[in-house]
């Protein structure tokens, strides 16, 4: 049996959309199709169907859903078995990051780590930071990088780089052209914010709190799943938001959005490194921990 078989099987029950499983895994929709007729025409039954505009497992389904799952779990802790074994520099490193360091902090440093380590395969997946601290928890991930810091007793960590939380207004607001701003002079204003579990989320409802706003003060117009969601929200004029400084440094020049330092001193927070409770790890992770502790050092020199 194809192992990919099951990674696209499972991945299509847990997403219940074909594109969306095609898009995450580089295939196109008809070779996801096709990938789960192959799964159906071996067990002789069928395994999805239609519930709306979303796929549901029929009762094989959910079964061979279930082992599929267990499967995968099974041959990833086998390779990772073999790796600690081989004592080499070749293997998987399982990583999981949130928003923004996933998408604007890691990937030159993967590319990096990927230079002086061309033989370990990188598997990261991009979440919110409570899903990425429950699969640390869980030990499905050998690394996460998240926005916030939550107490868990599986978990160990410490604070990595330091981020700064900055202002968005569309290009024509009327504070545009402020240099800096207090968060009392936007309590009026309609806003938009992260989803609940998101690590900028939280910060933004810390530095609030800390200065005595409570959320559901503001003039709330959406919550948005993803940064560059906020970043379209806020240009097509719908509201404001607060946004890592990451995502300004990488955001392009074009865009008609504009940022305004906040005049508070603590509109800061911190990126955790985060990984399993365990006596001890894969040379593989922590070569890469070493790798990303030296961008930590540069943030600081």
């Amino acid at each position: 049996m194809n192992l990919n078989l099951f990674k696209t099987f499972v991945k299509v029950v847990e997403t219940q959309n074909l594109s969306r499983t095609a898009d995450e895994f580089g295939l196109s929709q008809p070779a996801v199709t096709k990938q789960i007729q192959s799964l159906e025409d071996i067990y002789g039954v069928l395994l999805l169907e239609r519930s709306g505009r979303r796929l549901k497992t029929t009762e094989a389904g959910e079964t061979l859903y279930q082992g599929a799952r267990e499967i995968i779990k099974a041959v990833e802790k086998t390779d990772k078995a073999m790796e600690e074994v081989s004592e080499s520099r070749k293997g998987t490193l399982y990583l999981g990051a949130s928003t923004i360091p996933g998408q604007y902090i890691l990937p030159q440093l993967l590319k990096q780590f990927k230079d002086k380590y061309p033989n370990v395969n990188i598997s990261i997946d991009i979440a919110d930071t409570e899903k990425i601290f429950n699969r640390v928890a869980e030990r499905e991930l050998d690394v996460g990088i998240v926005g916030g810091w939550t107490n868990n007793r599986k978990v160990d960590g410490s604070p990595w780089l330091e981020d700064e939380l900055i202002i968005i207004l569309p290009s024509d607001h009327r504070l545009a052209g402020k240099e800096n701003l207090s968060i009392h002079d936007l309590k009026n204003e309609r806003w938009i914010i992260r989803e609940k579990g998101s690590g900028t989320r939280k910060a933004t409802e810390d530095f609030l709190t800390s200065h005595n706003i409570k959320r559901d003060e503001l003039n709330l117009y959406l919550e948005a799943g993803s940064t560059e969601a906020v970043l379209a929200a806020v240009e097509s004029g719908m509201g404001i938001s607060i946004i890592s400084r990451w995502a300004i440094m990488k955001m392009d020049s074009s865009r008609r959005v504009k940022s305004v330092n906040l005049i508070e001193q603590d509109a800061k927070r911190f990126f955790y490194i985060l990984y399993p409770r365990q006596k001890s790890r894969r040379k593989t992770v922590n070569n890469f921990l070493e790798h990303i502790k030296k961008a930590q050092d540069m943030e600081k020199a």
